[in-house]
Order: structure tokens, then C-alpha cells, then sequence
């Protein structure tokens, strides 16, 4: 039988710590160094954009994606989010595009427990803009995922808050992203954060694939299924002069969460570190995909 008081001398781990009015109040943000045309908005929210790096002086561009970060839950690996954003703002020529579930946002609405968050949505929601807000400029297009969504029933789309105060373009659906850079003019991009409790590799791919056959991009991004995959094909194109076969590449993201001790062991996904797909552009027109 204990026989002496212990107290805690601090908060948690993972607890949020910073005050609530510093959250976001000395955000500093640096503008975008290459611009960009809205080309499709509905209801606010940006379907189709093009980004203009074709005054841009390096020789490769890299495009990482980043998904399923869930900011705010207790197994969220945050020391691997910073190392991501870090990675990103360590060379001029590294960008991002975001595919959801940014935040984890439990509600006592939602599927899940409360006590498996660090704080209130809200809360997870301001500490992750101070955090991305250094890298606000690198971010080329966000769609929001059903984690951003758990708060719909009472509040709205958490992205749509997050995308204001980054300003960064945002849409709760798809989004199309076209790249003006050296002889890529341009280079297609479709991204949606996913749908469905696929496990086994074979489902995962078909929900991929499924997505990839739409529309008439070079590169599909996904996420919210937590298994890292790449599949590469070709699709059949009419061109000037007959038949052409465009390289195309449908690829998804992992996740920051880790899998031991959270919803995702208790669901059955797979356990697993952190993989994020990186498609590199090189100037004269040539472009792969790759798992970082």
C-alpha cells in the first residue's frame, strides 16, 4: 500500500501544452515563390489549380505527399512529422501536396474514444496549423479526409478552418493539380483521401485503381488505407499522330499513426513505420515515383 503522495511535475506526454491564445497568434508566414491560377472553384473550394514553375532555376522538382498525419492522437508519431516537414524545407525545389486526415479530431460522435486525443479538435487543429505554418508556402493543394469531417455534425470541415490559416487551396472532395515546369506542360495530378476499410493488398489496389482509371492524370495520390503501395501502368491515348500509351503511376501513402496500442491494431491494419510516396519532375520531361 502506497504510503506518500506522487504528483506529476508536468503535463503528459503528447499533452497539449502551449497556451491557447498563442496558438496561432504568432504565426509567421513566408509568401509563395511561384504562382498559381485557380482554373476550378465550387463553393469555395479549389478543384482544379495550376502551379507555374517554369521560371523556376532547378533542375528537378519534388512532389511529396503527406496523409494521414492525425495530429492530436496519442500514437501519432510526431517526431517523424517534423522530420517530414523539415526534409521538405531543407531544399528550394521540395513541395507538398496533403491527402487528409491531417488531424485526428475525435468527437463523442465519432468512431474511436476522446480519451485517445491529446486535446480538443479544436485544439489539435490550431497546434498543427503553428506547427505546418513555417512550410504553409510548400503546400500545393490539400484535400480533406473523414478525420477532418468527424466534426461536421457540430461544427464543419476542420480542413476548411485549416486551409483558411494557411491559406492554402483546399477541397473536402477531389482535387486536380497541374505543374508547369521545364518540358512538363503540364504535368497532371489527381488527389483523393479514399474510402473504405480495405486490408489485404489486393482490396487496397482495387480501391487505388479504381480512383487511378478516372480522369486523365499522369499521377493519382490516396490515403487513408495506411499501406504504402506504387503501381505503375499505362493508359491509351488519341493523339496526332495515332495511338499513344501514357505513363501513369496510382500511388498511396501510409501513416504518422502508429499501429501498436491504437484503433488501427484494434482494426486490423497492418503495422508498419512511415512511408510517403515523392514524385520527382526533372526538367527535360522525365518524372519517377518513389516511397520515402
Amino acid at each position: 500500500m502506497a504510503n506518500e503522495k506522487v504528483s506529476t511535475s508536468g503535463p503528459a506526454i503528447q499533452q497539449m501544452v502551449d497556451p491557447i491564445e498563442g496558438l496561432v497568434g504568432k504565426l509567421k508566414f513566408h509568401e509563395n515563390a511561384f504562382p498559381s491560377f485557380t482554373k476550378s472553384l465550387i463553393h469555395g473550394e479549389t478543384k482544379y489549380i495550376t502551379w507555374d514553375f517554369s521560371e523556376a532555376k532547378f533542375k528537378t522538382l519534388e512532389l511529396l505527399q503527406i496523409t494521414d498525419v492525425q495530429w492530436g492522437h496519442i500514437c501519432c508519431k510526431r517526431e517523424r512529422v517534423i522530420e517530414y516537414r523539415d526534409w521538405v524545407l531543407t531544399k528550394p525545389n521540395r513541395y507538398m501536396i496533403w491527402t487528409g486526415d491531417n488531424i485526428d479530431s475525435a468527437t463523442m460522435q465519432s468512431k474511436g474514444t476522446t480519451w485517445e486525443n491529446t486535446g480538443t479538435p479544436q485544439q489539435q487543429l490550431f497546434e498543427f496549423v503553428k506547427l505546418w505554418a513555417p512550410a504553409r508556402h510548400r503546400i500545393l493543394g490539400y484535400v480533406g479526409g473523414n478525420h477532418e469531417r468527424r466534426c461536421l455534425t457540430t461544427f464543419g470541415d476542420l480542413g476548411i478552418t485549416i486551409a483558411a490559416l494557411l491559406r492554402i487551396p483546399y477541397s473536402r472532395g477531389k482535387q486536380l493539380i497541374d505543374i508547369k515546369f521545364g518540358k512538363h506542360e503540364p504535368f497532371q495530378i489527381s488527389q483523393w483521401h479514399g474510402v473504405g476499410g480495405a486490408r489485404t493488398f489486393g482490396t487496397v489496389a482495387q480501391v487505388l485503381m479504381r480512383f487511378a482509371s478516372e480522369g486523365d492524370s499522369q499521377l493519382y495520390l490516396m490515403g487513408h488505407l495506411h499501406k504504402p503501395m506504387i503501381i505503375p501502368f499505362w493508359k491509351e491515348r488519341r493523339g496526332v499522330n495515332g495511338i499513344r500509351s501514357v505513363k501513369t503511376i496510382a500511388a498511396l501513402g501510409s501513416s504518422f499513426l502508429e499501429n501498436w496500442g491504437s484503433y488501427g491494431e484494434v482494426a486490423g491494419y497492418t503495422a508498419g513505420d512511415v512511408l510517403m510516396p515523392r514524385c520527382v519532375l526533372d526538367v527535360d520531361g522525365g518524372w519517377e515515383v518513389t516511397l520515402r
